[in-house]
Order: structure tokens, then C-alpha cells, then sequence
């Protein structure tokens, strides 16, 4: 009884091996005489890379590591991200590569400029939070037209002064508030523009930030 036991264990255990820290011992291919050792990738003899094709733990892009994988770039070795055939089997903070099956991590930034094709207007986002940029346009995560927030303390990029919303966060990015006046009035009482010299508004509500 002890046998089947044995066996299902070791093959419990190559499968939960079988991640990201997968370790690549050697492999060879004899069409090119290239192959997968312990310390890297050699082709003809020749030591190419830290990493092997298609996995690996060292990476330097996604396509180095293995589906259900992606690279950390910063650290340079592939992590867990999670298999998905669409968006919504992705963590909220990843996003679906759909050609490598694999949830990876959201490339989009809170800063960058709005390209002149981006006909999309920016998304109102709540208070100390700015809209996320990919490819020069707000960026869709789910393709259902909700544009998608960022939290300004999460935001992995400064973003520019004109993405912020509210006055608060344009003055603590130390960026230039500008309000509207209304119901503005001249010193004789007569209706005038802000802005004019001796025009003063009852209120002043927040414009932009410069």
C-alpha cells in the first residue's frame, strides 16, 4: 500500500514544481545543439543567457518565463500571475495577456500626454486619485468604456499637473490651482469678468491644474 502512496506524492510535487521557480535542469535540442543547463542557455557550446527560453526564473520580458507567469523586471526573475482566458479571471490590479494565457501586471501609467487621436475625454475620478494612460489614451481595463483610477500614493510615475482633479491634490503636487469665479461684480455693481481688475466673485470653484 505504501508504493501508491509514494508515487502519488512525487507526482503531487512535480506538479506544484511546476511554477514560476521552476528550476530548468539540462535539455538538450540536437536540430541546433542548443540547450537548458543550471546556469543558463548555451547554443552550439556557447553560453548565450541567465535565462532559457519560454522559463526560467531569470527573465528580461514576459515572453521569458513561463504562461501563467510574467517578468519582474525590477527584480528580473519571472513571478506567478495566474492564468486567464479573459479580464475579469485577473487580479484588479493585472491585466490578461490573452496570447500567453497568463495575468500579468497592468502597464498602464498615471502619467504621460493624451495623444491628439485620443478622442476619449478623461474620467472623473474620485478625490486623490488621477486617471490611467496607456498608449497616449485613458486606459479601458475591461473595454466597457469605465476608464480606470489610480490612486495618486500607488501611482508608479509622477503624474502631470493637468491630471489633477481637484485642488487638494494640485496643491499638495505643488502644481498652480486655477478657479472660475461666479456671480462676479465690479466695484459700481455691475456684472464683470474674473480676472478683471476690481471684479470680485462671490464664490470660486476649481478650474484646473497647471
Amino acid at each position: 500500500m505504501k508504493k501508491p502512496v509514494l508515487l502519488a506524492l512525487v507526482a503531487f510535487l512535480a506538479f506544484v514544481a511546476t511554477g514560476c521557480q521552476l528550476y530548468f535542469g539540462e535539455t538538450k535540442d540536437s536540430d541546433d545543439d542548443s540547450y537548458c543547463a543550471a546556469d543558463g542557455y548555451y547554443v552550439r557550446g556557447e553560453w548565450v543567457s541567465a535565462q532559457c527560453p519560454g522559463g526560467g526564473n531569470a527573465c528580461l520580458s514576459n515572453k521569458d518565463c513561463a504562461a501563467g507567469c510574467f517578468c519582474d523586471e525590477v527584480k528580473g526573475t519571472c513571478d506567478e500571475g495566474g492564468f486567464c482566458s479573459q479580464q475579469d479571471e485577473c487580479a484588479p490590479d493585472m491585466e490578461c495577456d490573452e496570447a500567453r494565457s497568463s495575468c500579468v501586471p497592468v502597464v498602464a501609467s498615471c502619467a504621460g500626454a493624451i495623444a491628439t487621436s485620443c478622442t476619449n475625454g478623461a474620467p472623473r475620478c474620485p478625490a486623490g486619485s488621477v486617471p490611467l494612460i496607456k498608449d497616449g489614451c485613458y486606459y479601458d481595463r475591461n473595454g466597457d468604456g469605465q476608464f480606470d483610477c489610480q490612486a495618486i500614493d500607488d501611482c508608479n510615475a509622477p503624474p502631470t499637473c493637468q491630471a489633477y482633479q481637484y485642488a487638494a491634490d494640485c496643491s499638495a503636487a505643488s502644481c498652480t490651482t486655477i478657479t472660475r469665479g461666479e456671480n462676479c461684480r465690479a466695484q459700481n455693481g455691475a456684472t464683470c469678468q474674473d480676472g478683471q481688475p476690481g471684479c470680485v466673485c462671490q464664490t470660486y470653484t476649481f478650474a484646473r491644474c497647471e
